[in-house]
């Protein structure tokens, strides 16, 4: 109880926690062989499916695999893995005992090519009825500082919501003259290290300039009473990513800044990375 109670503190001061090598190594092991599996059958999938994605590669080159969309729908292993106690122990911590997965991702840089991600904040793309959430990463291999590690501005989600549209259009992406990128912390750590980041916190990452992959495993929870403000809900499938405690359809409200990710640019929507990529001000270069 301590420990969590720190955890807890930890958060709400930073905005985020770092827990390295957190997972035993024996759930590592099965974490990176059953990614292993999950990632194989891209190299028959067509470019725009509903499960992955590419990197922008030049035309005639090898496709690179970017992210696997929602890994929970993908294996019963990632499924099984959201709702364990070990984590979920550590989200109830920080929300509450009602707990809604809301998505899930595998972002994966590849050596030499790895896609960066733009300053922003997860509440810019997923803005709910409260804050009750807390986005989880899983290192599924080492991640030091040259593969590209997760940058985290500490005390940043206590300062309400940054511009992410620029010239009237939805970039996810913050001017990086406006931030103190100074004072930014990186997640690094070895294979089952866990973060957990408060949606209003701002973060990046950079390339992988490593010659190995850095893959990442992104669970976003919520509060079961925090309802998604623009995203359709089919109901089965809602209750199904109930974790822990009882069904809600009555959302608690707070009074907090929302600005729809809306319009976005015309090749970028639905997509972190095709946004930013037309983001004229970047700060991750090659």
């Amino acid at each position: 109880m301590t420990e969590l109670q720190e955890l807890k503190a930890h958060f709400e001061r930073d905005g985020f926690v770092v827990l390295p090598g957190f997972l035993p190594a024996d759930l590592c092991t099965r974490l990176r062989l059953e990614t292993d599996h999950a990632m194989a059958p891209a190299a028959l999938a067509p470019d725009e499916g509903p499960v992955f994605d590419f990197e922008p590669v030049p035309d005639g080159a090898a496709r690179v695999l970017q992210r696997i969309r929602k890994p929970h729908n993908v294996s019963p292993f990632f499924n099984q893995l959201a709702r364990s106690a070990i984590l979920l122990d550590l989200v109830e911590a920080l929300i509450g005992p009602q707990i809604r997965l809301h998505h899930s991702k595998i972002n994966i840089k590849a050596p030499g090519v790895g896609s960066p991600l733009e300053w922003h904040q997860d509440w810019a793309f997923i803005p709910h009825s409260n804050a009750g959430l807390v986005i989880m990463s899983i290192f599924i291999d080492d991640c030091p500082e040259i593969k590209g590690p997760m940058l985290m501005l500490p005390g940043s989600h206590k300062q309400g919501l940054r511009d992410h549209h620029h010239d009237g259009l939805f970039y996810g992406a913050i001017d990086p003259d406006l931030l103190a990128i100074d004072q930014a912390k990186t997640a690094v750590g070895p294979p089952g290290t866990v973060t957990l980041h408060h949606p209003f916190t701002v973060h990046g990452s950079g390339h992988n300039r490593s010659d190995a992959l850095r893959r990442i495993l992104f669970y976003e929870y919520a509060a079961a009473d925090a309802w998604p403000l623009f995203y359709g809900v089919d109901w089965p499938e809602y209750e199904a990513r109930l974790l822990r405690g009882q069904s809600c359809n009555t959302p608690r409200f707070e009074p907090l800044p929302v600005k729809m990710p809306h319009p976005t640019p015309a090749a970028g929507t639905g997509k972190i990375y095709a946004q930013q990529r037309q983001f004229a001000k970047k700060y991750f270069t090659a």
